[in-house]
Order: structure tokens, then C-alpha cells, then sequence
């Protein structure tokens, strides 16, 4: 969890963005619910699974695996 953030390479607004609300490591983010952060603006869904994914949260939770057409 002590990922930083501008090692995920987000997109440069939202990494700012993310910045002046405070957050530098992914372990600043861990309390935040999935629907927070997707509010947070300039946060888009290839940002947010590049987050998920270092927080260790599921991006598709109710979807089996056969339903992701993998």
C-alpha cells in the first residue's frame, strides 16, 4: 500500500487533482468506498482499475469470470 500514486502512471490532471485533495500513496485512499472514488474529479474507469487493482479491490464484483468473456 505504499505504492505512489505517480507510479500508476495516472493521466497528469488527475494525478494533480489527487495531490491537492491530499492523497500520495495508495494506502491514503484505502478508506475511501468505490463510489467516492470514482467522484473524485478527472477520475475516469482505466484510472480507477489501475487504483483498484493496487488497493487489492475487485473492479467487476458481482460479475463471474465466464460473464467477463474471459
Amino acid at each position: 500500500m505504499d505504492t505512489k500514486l505517480a507510479d500508476l502512471k495516472l493521466r497528469p490532471w488527475l494525478l494533480r487533482e489527487l495531490n491537492m485533495i491530499g492523497y500520495e500513496v495508495v494506502g491514503d485512499m484505502q478508506h475511501l468506498p468505490t463510489a467516492e472514488l470514482l467522484r473524485i474529479p478527472g477520475m475516469g474507469g482505466h484510472d480507477w482499475r489501475k487504483i483498484a487493482k493496487a488497493l487489492g479491490r475487485e473492479t467487476h464484483p458481482n460479475l463471474k469470470k465466464a460473464d467477463l468473456g474471459s
